[in-house]
């Protein structure tokens, strides 16, 4: 049966702005691991995409590791996305924290002319305190807000609910309305780490047991049944890291940056470094390739000899993990 891509998320960069303490680039760096630095050139992005026909998917610009906005060709791979590819929507999440106004003034005419096809999805997490975006000034993510929409851009407003900013919600609200922005509540389940520097009790709602205790149950194996739903499975979902490396989601990238486990290493161990390895092989070629056609699925059997933990830890026991998101 041939693989329908519904969505490709692509990271165009592992440098940013931020120091957002979630943040895996953020984490690797205080633990001094060594990980790709750099940004995925438009001459790659061609090469794999022109082959295809995108005309019904859906892109995310957005990543594990980086903001695309530090992206040095941002705005022509946008337009080659746009109207060069006729991609069905192009999403780009940021923390609107860098570049000019002027260049915001860009995007948004991107924007407008695309019939709000590419839009912004902003990652700001508060009115007047962003205390989760670490190095991220306020005052001029509002400045390139307000550049953005004065020139007619499109935008959603994502605002991850913290116990800091919680008294803000309505606030934001308000403020989104008033920008013609669609406001969307977050919540996610990693933020009940134990080591997570802001706090949610929010996120507590989603599983009562903290990601320590369910990586535990996950690594170990201390479980029946996995019973996992996997975006790339059942939404169509790709993922393509800096590095130049295509997973089948971004948990399980994060993974493989993470270097937290051997589980990545085995893998490529087993089945060849060069399996998903875009300067080696097509976007159609990885993808029809034994691992993502059979042994991925299989592999959820903990008992696989390829077993993956991370599925069951962020898509297990039938998704109960997935983020809460509240588009309004």
């Amino acid at each position: 049966m041939q693989f329908d891509i519904n969505i490709i998320e692509i990271e165009l960069s592992s440098l940013c702005n931020a120091k957002c303490s979630g943040c895996m680039r953020t984490m690797l760096d205080n633990r001094k691991i060594d990980y790709y630095k750099g940004n995925l050139p438009l001459d790659s992005i061609i090469d794999w995409f022109d082959p295809l026909d995108l005309s019904e998917t859906k892109i995310k610009m957005c990543g594990v590791l980086g903001d695309p906005m530090i992206n040095p060709e941002l705005y022509e791979i946008v337009f080659y996305l746009l109207f060069e590819k006729n991609v069905r929507d192009l999403e780009m999440s940021t923390n609107g924290g860098t570049r000019s106004t002027q260049f915001w003034k860009d995007l948004g005419l991107l924007s407008k002319q695309s019939d709000k096809r590419f839009y912004i999805h902003w990652a700001i997490d508060g009115v007047t305190k962003n205390d989760y975006r670490e190095n991220v000034a306020l005052d001029r993510v509002w400045d390139n807000v307000h550049a953005y929409h004065s020139t007619g851009g499109h935008s959603i407003w994502q605002y991850i609910i913290f116990d800091y900013n919680e008294d803000e919600v309505e606030t934001a609200r308000a403020k989104a309305k008033e920008y013609g922005m669609k406001f969307a509540t977050r919540v996610s389940w990693r933020n009940t780490s134990e080591k997570s520097k802001v706090t949610s009790k929010a996120a507590n709602k989603i599983d009562s047991d903290t990601y320590e205790v369910v990586e535990k149950r996950a690594r170990t194996k201390q479980y029946k049944d996995a019973k996992i739903v996997c975006r790339h499975k059942v939404k169509g979902e790709l993922y393509i890291g800096a590095n130049k490396r295509l997973w089948p989601c971004c948990h399980l990238y994060d993974e493989s940056v993470a270097q937290k486990t051997n589980d990545i290493k085995h893998l490529y161990e087993n089945i060849g470094h060069n399996f998903n390895d875009l300067t080696k092989r097509s976007i159609n070629d990885i993808i029809e390739g034994e691992w993502f056609k059979n042994e991925l699925e299989a592999s959820w059997n903990k008992t696989h000899p390829l077993h993956l933990p991370r599925c069951y830890l962020t898509c297990g026991d039938e998704g109960k993990r997935a983020v809460i998101k509240n588009v309004e």
